[in-house]
């Protein structure tokens, strides 16, 4: 059985085609746009004149997962969509592009279907943390083994934060006001006693394509994400995207996404931080697998 998830994040529009092995998902495909929603409904409240590049961009990922030809869609929009005033408008718009419902989940499944995701590949029996930073939100899950314990969703989100802390190149004091208004919010995330700390979502998986091209790591210490930030921030994110081989859009966001991963590793007394390119979509067509069109609920 071939299967495909699409979600709207507030960076990005991604969608996953994948078949199902033995009841495990093998990827076949995965495309990816950034129509950029969060920093606009963070400051005005509605998605407004970003729809139609977002439904351009929503409409062109679906189009290059059905060349390969799968059975079942499924859709989900995440925070941006959940902020906007005109949120449920747009989910209804994407829906009607595509032919399929894009149902807009809450902060609580979208963080149940990052971690059934993250789980599959990266679950020890020990207490451990998932943390899915995306554009306007991240979810944090402390878990043991593939049991959820505990989940909170945070305010911080790489685009969010890039927006309305950073330049282009970021200064250091700009930084470091990124960083004070991240630590505030960093003071809701749970508790827990972890070992291991698995990162999900555009930035963590893009940023081993920061360090090397050529077998990227899948497990990065606080020394390479530094050496990241220095990467990123070596120049204008146009010239520092020719260098990395990722967009310049991309670039600006990772920019702030890696400041927070560093204060989730601090947070939790980590100096590893796991690599998961399983997350959110992969969640999705598991737990359509186990609930058929109930997924999302």
């Amino acid at each position: 059985m071939r299967l495909a998830a699409v979600d709207i994040g507030s960076n990005t529009v991604h969608a996953l085609v994948a078949d199902v092995v033995r009841g495990r998902l093998e990827d076949v495909a995965h495309y990816v746009e950034m129509p950029e929603l969060g920093a606009q409904v963070a400051r005005t409240g509605v998605i407004g004149a970003r729809a139609k590049p977002a439904l351009r961009a929503f409409r062109s990922v679906v189009a290059r997962a059905r060349t390969h030809g799968f059975e079942v869609l499924i859709a989900c929009a995440t925070q941006a969509v959940r902020q906007a005033k005109d949120g449920e408008a747009f989910a209804r718009a994407a829906g009607e592009a595509i032919g399929t419902p894009v149902h807009v989940i809450s902060p609580r499944r979208e963080a149940e279907l990052s971690f059934l995701g993250v789980a599959s590949r990266h679950a020890v029996r020990r207490e451990w943390a998932m943390v899915d930073l995306g554009g306007a939100s991240t979810e944090v899950v402390i878990a043991r083994g593939r049991e959820l314990q505990r989940a909170t969703t945070l305010p911080i989100g790489s685009g969010v934060l890039a927006a309305g802390y950073l330049s282009d190149p970021p200064k250091p004091e700009e930084r470091a006001r990124m960083r004070r208004a991240a630590l505030r919010e960093l003071a809701h995330a749970p508790d827990g006693e972890v070992e291991r700390l698995v990162a999900t979502g555009g930035t963590a998986s893009n940023l081993p394509l920061v360090l090397t091209h050529r077998n990227p790591p899948s497990v990065l210490t606080t020394a390479d994400l530094l050496a990241c930030e220095g990467r990123l921030d070596g120049g204008r994110a146009a010239e520092v995207a020719k260098v990395v081989g990722l967009p310049p859009n991309r670039v600006k966001a990772m920019r702030a996404g890696i400041e927070a991963l560093l204060l989730f590793l601090d947070w939790y007394g980590l100096a590893v931080l796991q690599i998961s390119h399983e997350g959110l979509r992969h969640g999705m067509l598991l737990a359509y697998l186990e609930r058929g069109n109930d997924w999302w609920r």
